[in-house]
């Protein structure tokens, strides 16, 4: 699976399923795996689900230039909480 960055702009970017939401929604995406905060990737809250991952850091959503997606058929947001039920 292959990440692409999602460009915010003014506090939104273009989900791939072609809405305009705030990076904060992607904090409980199942697909986004990174916020691009002071030119720095920091891995998405979403990955605390992860076995893999583990994260635990709460990321500055409102400073978020980018998001890094590995979304790829543009279906758009799935939440983390379908995977816990």
């Amino acid at each position: 699976m292959t990440e692409n960055e999602l460009p915010v702009t003014d506090g939104h970017l273009r989900c791939t399923d072609g809405r305009r939401v705030t990076p904060e929604k992607c904090r409980f995406c199942m697909h986004s795996r990174y916020f691009v905060i002071d030119g720095v990737a920091e891995r998405s809250p979403a990955l605390a689900f992860c076995l893999r991952e583990r994260v635990c850091k709460e990321v500055a959503f409102s400073r978020a230039t980018a998001v890094g997606c590995a979304e790829t058929r543009g279906d758009g947001y799935a939440s983390v909480g379908n995977i816990l039920s």
